[in-house]
């Protein structure tokens, strides 16, 4: 309410109200307009779409615009009234945005009470009932999720600009942006969040090339050399558990991110300290991901290098991190020490590449220790080498990272990796297009279905079980919507209970000393058979979210072929929303276990006598370790479950919205000439496409 300054009798004006009064005058007005608000709320009712309307309409279209017309009066002489005391309306205060956001967050709140832990409370919930409930709830929560994100994200980055800024950057999304235009005209909604995804994926051009190798073939240094820089540290001292990311940017920076999900921005000197393990021991400090960008024209492109820690290290940590990176990169560039030649770790480290169907690059490092006779003896045996272990047949590329070697960095880059980022971008460039062929069928068939409901209705009715299909929806829908619970449980269950692992590690050294094997275990020993524990029971929870998720694609892949629709989920696209899962850092534990003494004990005392020790000296450390990495696990699994449903709701949303389609549900035209120039339009596109193809 606009402040009203006290008048005495004196000083007011002639015909002015004391302060109550305006008040009273202003706040009967607002009631007024809000009364007006209402009334207009009842006289749209007719063209609401809402399916639980509270009003018998007798009121004609003719009628209700004379009506309107009142009220636009009674709104005049409202703002007369306050004028006759010099008042007027306070301008708005609350953004649209957040009020909407508001109410979709209470309308969130509602239908997670509809779950069947909730819905218990009015009645035991039929067990036949309970997962097409728990579909029931998620369905709705996915149209929320995609209201929310379209409020927080678009607002801000429309998707038209979006398009236009990568048609700019030389990408062909003509057609695509064509497609969002029209699912905008039409209320296809349903088709947002792939376009918007397709977009991501053009403009996410990014080659992850990571450089392999045993600690001191040289990766770090012929990294610096290949990009002109010094920002990764070099030496003998074994790399931290970090593989380390180089990308481009317009000025030397780097950051890290800890287990607790903070990034922070720190010193070149500082990122040395970080990623090393002189600087860092043990990666004490927690680091999960570390990241520099370098000016390089070499990165300008979007192909993005990986530091990754050396193989067979005294830092076990750091080897097992590394063979952890390997499904995460795009293409990987083993580096085999000229020195040394070549070791069953590096043919292990190529086997793996092999059989994860990973695309590799052998390089020879350190060049320039060798005459050229014996370094073409020297690749000439590790060909030979990979042929008999690995049945493959590879070129070996000699490389150095002195300065007078550079014209080999050169021919390296410009031979080799360059070409490899060029054909994967096209690759995904195709990939995208046909993705988009896809999609344009979709909206297609969408159209269509507008255009003639009664006809493709009965067509519909005789091949389609739909009932059958929603229910298979739902039901996918509720079980990829739990693994966010799912994945909370097991972190929950790692992070609070320390005393699982203290007790499967009582019970793994007991049986050691019980058997006469071991009497004695080092700090070492212990902190990696820690990590291997904590490892293994988050691979777990991780398998179990994959296996929902390779479910959930498959589903959706069986209802589209039953729909005869072309657009269909990737297992490959699936698979990369599980990239990145945080690994486990924790120091060498402060606990060393001699167990002479307990050697002629039972099983039962020793196994007590070590819990006991255990709990002692590495019980709180480990608890504040466990509790720490559950938080950098608890922020991946809420983005990644997130991630998963937003994927998997992208396409059923899209058979759902067909299916109401077909029977006249989602409102709309029967008959739109412009849904007939729509269709019209994206047709033009595929006769243009087919004209293309023939001259090619």
């Amino acid at each position: 309410m606009p402040e009203i300054k006290p008048e005495s009798e004196e000083t007011r004006s002639r015909g002015e109200l004391n302060e109550a009064q305006q008040r009273r005058l202003y706040v009967t007005c607002s009631y007024i307009d809000k009364l007006l608000t209402e009334i207009e709320q009842v006289l749209h009712e007719t063209t609401s779409p809402s399916p639980f309307q509270r009003h018998i309409i007798d009121i004609t279209p003719a009628q209700s615009r004379v009506l309107e017309d009142h009220i636009r009066r009674l709104r005049e002489q409202l703002l007369r009234t306050l004028a006759w005391q010099q008042m007027k309306p306070e301008p708005p205060e609350i953004p649209a945005t957040r009020s909407v956001l508001t109410h979709l967050a209470f309308i969130d709140i509602a239908v997670e009470e509809l779950k069947p832990s909730y819905m218990r409370g009015s009645g035991k919930v039929p067990t036949d009932a309970v997962d097409e409930l728990t579909g029931v709830v998620y369905e709705l929560r996915s149209v929320l999720q995609s209201m929310e994100q379209y409020i927080r994200q678009e607002f801000g980055t429309n998707l038209q600009s979006r398009l236009a800024e990568l048609e700019q950057t030389g990408h062909d999304v003509g057609l695509l942006r064509e497609l969002e235009e029209i699912v905008t005209r039409h209320g296809l909604v349903e088709f947002r969040s792939r376009i918007a995804s397709l977009a991501h994926r053009l403009e996410d051009s990014n080659l992850e090339v990571a450089f392999f190798g045993r600690v001191s073939s040289g990766k770090s240094s012929l990294l610096n050399a290949l990009l002109d820089t010094n920002v990764l540290p070099v030496g003998v001292n074994p790399i931290t558990a970090v593989p380390t990311k180089l990308r481009y940017g317009s000025a030397l920076r780097a950051e890290v991110t800890f287990a607790n999900g903070h990034v922070e921005e720190v010193s070149l000197e500082e990122f040395s300290q970080l990623i090393t393990e002189q600087g860092n021991p043990g990666n004490t400090r927690s680091v999960v991901r570390a990241l520099a960008e370098v000016p390089s024209p070499r990165l300008k492109k979007g192909i993005l290098l990986v530091d990754t820690p050396g193989l067979g290290s005294l830092a076990r940590r750091g080897a097992q991190e590394t063979l952890a990176y390997l499904p995460a990169c795009d293409l990987a560039v083993l580096l085999i020490d000229a020195a040394v030649s070549l070791n069953e770790e590096d043919i292990g480290t190529l086997r793996l590449l092999y059989e994860g169907g990973i695309p590799s690059i052998v390089l020879l490092s350190k060049a320039d220790l060798l005459q050229e006779g014996d370094l073409h003896r020297v690749i000439e045996y590790i060909r030979a080498q990979m042929k008999r272990e690995l049945g493959i047949s590879t070129e070996i590329h000699p490389v150095s990272s002195l300065p007078r070697y550079s014209p080999l960095l050169d021919q390296f880059f410009e031979r080799e990796l360059y070409p490899r980022f060029e054909q994967a971008r096209g690759l995904r460039e195709a990939s995208v297009a046909r993705k988009i062929g896809a999609l344009r069928d979709s909206v297609m068939a969408a159209l269509e279905t507008s255009l003639d409901r009664e006809k493709r209705g009965r067509e519909a009715a005789r091949t389609l079980d739909d009932h059958e299909i929603e229910v298979r929806l739902r039901h996918l829908n509720g079980d990829i919507g739990e693994q966010r619970s799912m994945l909370d449980r097991a972190f929950l269950e790692l992070g609070e209970r320390p005393e699982s692992i203290v007790a499967e590690l009582a019970e793994m050294i007991a049986v050691r000393i019980c058997a006469g094997k071991r009497r004695h275990f080092t700090p070492f020993e212990i902190s990696e058979w820690i990590h291997d524990m904590v490892q293994r029971r988050v691979d777990d929870a991780i398998a179990k979210a994959r296996s929902s998720l390779i479910r959930a694609v498959e589903t959706l892949k069986e209802v589209a072929r039953e729909m005869s629709r072309s657009d269909v989920p990737s297992s490959e696209d699936a698979e990369l929303l599980l990239r990145e899962v945080p690994r486990f850092e924790m120091g060498v534990v402060p606990l060393k276990i001699g167990a002479a003494r307990w050697s002629w004990m039972g099983k039962t005392v020793v196994r007590a006598l070590v819990r006991s020790n255990l709990q002692e000296h590495l019980g709180p450390l480990l608890k504040e370790e466990l509790h720490q990495y559950k938080r950098a696990l608890d922020l991946w699994g809420e983005q990644t479950s997130r991630k998963m449903v937003a994927f998997v709701n992208s396409y059923a949303d899209a058979y759902r919205a067909q299916l109401n389609r077909v029977h006249g549900q989602s409102g709309g035209s029967e008959s739109s000439p412009e849904l007939a120039r729509d269709l019209a339009r994206i047709l033009r596109w595929n006769s243009e496409e087919h004209t293309e193809a023939k001259k090619a």
